[in-house]
C-alpha cells in the first residue's frame, strides 16, 4: 500500500466502490492529485464532486481542502514551536481566550436568542463539536437542528427562514463545502456565524459575525495534530453566554 492508503486504513472499508476508487487513484498519483482541483479530479474518476466530498467525509476530514492539505504535506512536518505537548495545548488556551472579546460573544449570542431556530453545519472531525451545540441549545428548549451530509448543505438555501441563523463550525474556516453555501447564504442575507480556529479564514469573511481561536498548525507523519479543544471551549463559552442572557431575559 501506499502512503495514502496507509494514512487512511482504518476507513478505507467504509468507502464506496466509487469512492475506493478515488482514494486508490489519488495513492497511485499523489503529485498529480497533489495539485488537481475537485471538479478535475472528479472528471478523471469519473465521478461526481459529491462522490468525492463525500469520501473526504467518511476519512474523517472536513472536505476537498483538507485532504489536499495533507496530501501536500505527507512529506512535510510542521514541528511545533514548543515540543512540550501540555505547554502547546496550555498556549492554544491561553492565546484564545486573550484574543477573545464579550462584544464578539454577546453579537454571536444575541443572533442566537432572536433566531427562530438555529441550525448549525459542520463536517469531517467538527461533526461532533455541531452535535455538541445543537444538543445544548436542544436542552434549554431552543428549536435547532444540525447538518452534516454534502447534499443537505447544498440545499441549505432553500431550508432556511428569513428569521434563522446558521452557524457553521469549521478548524480551517476554508472547507469548500461550508464556504460555498455561505457565500449563497451571503447573497440571500441570511444571518450567519462561524466558529473556527483561523481568525483571517475565508468562512470569516462570509459571515455575520465569527468567533474565533488562532491555533497553531501542528502536522507530524502526515497527520494533521492541530488542536481542536479550542472549538469546544469557544462552544462552551458561547452556550454559556446564551443561557445567562435567556434567564435574564425570561
Amino acid at each position: 500500500m501506499g502512503r495514502v492508503i496507509d494514512r487512511f486504513a482504518s476507513s478505507v472499508a467504509s468507502l464506496s466502490h466509487s469512492e475506493k476508487h478515488v482514494l486508490y487513484y489519488i495513492d497511485d498519483h499523489l503529485d498529480e492529485a497533489k495539485t488537481l482541483p475537485l471538479t478535475e479530479m472528479a472528471d478523471i474518476n469519473n465521478v461526481s464532486t459529491t462522490t468525492i466530498v463525500r469520501m473526504c467525509h467518511k476519512l474523517g476530514l472536513e472536505g476537498f481542502t483538507e485532504l489536499k492539505y495533507i496530501l501536500k504535506t505527507l512529506d512535510k512536518d510542521y514541528i511545533p514551536s514548543d515540543e512540550n505537548i501540555l505547554n502547546r495545548h496550555q498556549h492554544d488556551i491561553n492565546t484564545m481566550l486573550s484574543q477573545l472579546t464579550i462584544d464578539d460573544i454577546n453579537k454571536m449570542t444575541n443572533l442566537m436568542m432572536s433566531a427562530d431556530k438555529v441550525i448549525i453545519v459542520a463536517v469531517g472531525l467538527s461533526k461532533m463539536m455541531g452535535e455538541y451545540l445543537s444538543k445544548l441549545l436542544m436542552q434549554v428548549n431552543k428549536p435547532t437542528f444540525y447538518v452534516y451530509e454534502s447534499h443537505i448543505i447544498d440545499l441549505l438555501s432553500n431550508m432556511v427562514g428569513k428569521n434563522d441563523l446558521v452557524v457553521f463550525i469549521s478548524s480551517s474556516g476554508e472547507t469548500q463545502t461550508i464556504v460555498k453555501i455561505a457565500e449563497k447564504l451571503r447573497y440571500h442575507q441570511t444571518s450567519t456565524a462561524a466558529i473556527t480556529n483561523t481568525v483571517d479564514s475565508q468562512l470569516n469573511s462570509l459571515v455575520t459575525t465569527a468567533v474565533s481561536a488562532n491555533v497553531e498548525r501542528v502536522t507530524f507523519g502526515g497527520y494533521d495534530l492541530t488542536a481542536r479543544s479550542t472549538l469546544l471551549v469557544l462552544i462552551d463559552i458561547i452556550f454559556e453566554s446564551y443561557l445567562m442572557q435567556k434567564l435574564r431575559e425570561s
